[in-house]
């Protein structure tokens, strides 16, 4: 576009050529324009002269970019470089790979912006898109108010860190990065190298938000502060390497605690990746009320972790609380009279009053660290995850021979746990007298109280919800007080599979999985996933969005 001025005389003529407005409109349209110093769009969509979507489709053709289609999404990064361009150029960029972007906007820009915005997305190539003013201006609030909070809560930028002496800025960093993940009560901290820039991105309530891109001459020094501080090879730069460090941070009433990090790096094409991990600094973690569990499936798992022998499973993907639920169980039995052990690939948080045993997994097998735990003649053995056959092997026998063992385990519902044990290996009889209950789980996260948003279920998500009647449902929107990510924190959905002697003789006769969850729920009223998700939803606690997650999985 040559200039802003040819561009609203082409869109008067055209709006005079199809009727829209006449002469005299159009004389009193220039002059108001040029009276209030209002957008020439502004006004016509504020005086109702003509609809968004006339005047988008009009910008298409003179533009000649695409206009937004029917039942397209805008989901653009948040990110300080597209803040950036969001404040220069009031424009929405999706950065959908390393090569391409889409671009949208509402009113043209002008050559020299689609320049500077090509050059900032590393010379992509860019679709540009055209959204209806009206949907735009919507969707620029939004991100106003985003743009705001991560503001808020952001780290240092370049700029920032070039007014510090040269020597002081990838201590300071590391410094500022490790004591903002504390208090956000990040999970864990992503540095990841890229083409020209690398990136810092925390993980809040199981989502990874970014935080910062920082020029790659910066990237070494820092890294390499990284690594000092975990206690790695510095000059290391083509294998992988794992270790760990402990930041010591403050309380607001002064009192200073220590917080461990693990820490994991792994080369890339562009450098080497550092995950931070944060443990659990907490003695013990939740107890079982915390968890979220429903009054039924918090009876019944009372007493099912209260048996004196068998085994229990938890199952899950990785970083669903599987753990958790197990230390939580730990700490509502544990007792002076019970000889309680674990033995953990790392211990995450250590538990007064237990024996914990930490075991390094690429020198020495769970199976093997067993073998000499069993000798201590333990109560309760807790086995961090069963990986392979031998770790199955003699967990089900330790159960056999009238321990009780918690562990964790990898299937996506409660009776698949069934079926994966079978795979490892294991013979039926020894399954079905061993195992006592599955506890599947997932976590979803709670939407923020203080900003969710009241609507009522459209058709298409009653049927999603198996629901016959409308009913009011809550949506994520973005405050300070959830950093703009609409959820405030995290907490679990279960499906618990008790075994009874109908489940153990369909173990023994060669039942699959789907067969023994189908009898779980039609006899045994077996709360599922689905279920357990679909209550928090109408409950209002989290959002369907949340509940999609779990029925794709």
């Amino acid at each position: 576009m040559k200039s802003q001025r040819e561009f609203e005389s082409a869109l008067l003529r055209y709006l005079l050529h199809e009727g829209f407005i006449d002469t005299t409109q159009r004389t009193q349209i220039v002059r108001s324009v040029d009276t209030t110093q209002e957008s020439l769009i502004a006004r016509l969509i504020k005086h109702e002269v003509v609809s968004s979507e006339v005047i988008a489709s009009f910008i298409a053709k003179y533009a000649q970019v695409e206009v937004l289609g029917q039942g397209e999404r805008v989901t653009p990064h948040q990110t300080p470089m597209t803040d950036t361009l969001f404040k220069a150029y009031r424009v929405l960029v999706d950065i959908r790979d390393e090569h391409t972007a889409t671009v949208y906007f509402a009113s043209p820009l002008s050559w020299q912006a689609w320049g500077d915005i090509t050059h900032s997305l590393e010379e992509r190539t860019l679709r540009k898109v055209v959204v209806p003013y009206e949907q735009f201006q919507r969707l620029a609030s939004v991100m106003e108010d985003a743009i705001e909070v991560r503001e808020y809560f952001a780290i240092s930028t370049q700029q920032d860190l070039e007014r510090l002496p040269k020597e002081q800025r990838a201590i300071a960093f590391a410094e500022e990065i490790l004591q903002r993940c504390v208090e956000l009560g990040a999970s864990d901290i992503h540095i990841e190298p890229q083409k020209l820039r690398f990136r810092i991105r925390m993980r809040i309530n199981g989502v990874l938000q970014v935080f910062g891109e920082y020029p790659m001459a910066f990237f070494h020094s820092f890294s390499s502060r990284v690594k000092l501080i975990a206690h790695l090879d510095i000059a290391q730069k083509r294998d992988m390497q794992d270790g760990a460090l402990v930041y010591h941070t403050q309380e607001e009433e002064g009192e200073g605690y220590d917080v461990p990090f693990r820490v994991a790096v792994i080369p890339t094409v562009y450098g080497e990746k550092i995950v931070l991990r944060k443990l659990n600094h907490y003695e013990i973690s939740l107890g079982l009320r915390d968890l979220g569990m429903d009054g039924d499936i918090l009876t019944q798992w009372k007493e099912i972790i209260a048996k004196p022998y068998g085994m229990i499973l938890v199952s899950g993907p990785t970083g669903c609380g599987k753990s958790t639920t197990l230390r939580a169980a730990i700490g509502e039995i544990k007792s002076d009279a019970i000889n309680i052990l674990t033995v953990e690939d790392p211990v995450e948080a250590k538990i007064p009053g237990i024996t914990q045993v930490e075991i390094d997994s690429y020198k020495v097998s769970f199976a093997e660290v067993l073998r000499g735990v069993l000798r201590q003649d333990p109560d309760l053995l807790m086995v961090g995850e069963i990986r392979d056959s031998e770790t199955a092997k003699v967990s089900l026998r330790a159960a056999l021979t009238g321990h009780m063992v918690y562990s964790t385990i990898h299937t996506n519902d409660a009776p698949s746990t069934i079926t994966r044990l079978l795979d490892m290996g294991i013979e039926p009889f020894a399954i079905s007298s061993t195992l006592v209950a599955v506890l599947a789980q997932r976590l979803v996260r709670v939407l923020c109280p203080v900003c969710k948003s009241a609507k009522l279920t459209t058709p298409e998500e009653m049927h999603l919800l198996s629901i016959d009647t409308p009913q009011k449902i809550y949506t994520p929107r973005g405050c300070k007080a959830c950093i703009n990510s609409g959820y405030s924190s995290r907490i679990g959905v279960y499906e618990l599979l008790v075994l009874d002697e109908t489940i153990r003789r369909m173990i023994n006769s060669g039942e699959n999985d789907t067969q023994i969850k189908a009898y779980a729920m039609e006899t045994l009223h077996m709360p599922t996933l689905f279920s357990a998700t679909r209550q928090k939803v109408l409950d209002g606690e989290t959002s369907l969005d949340e509940f999609k997650k779990i029925i794709v999985q």
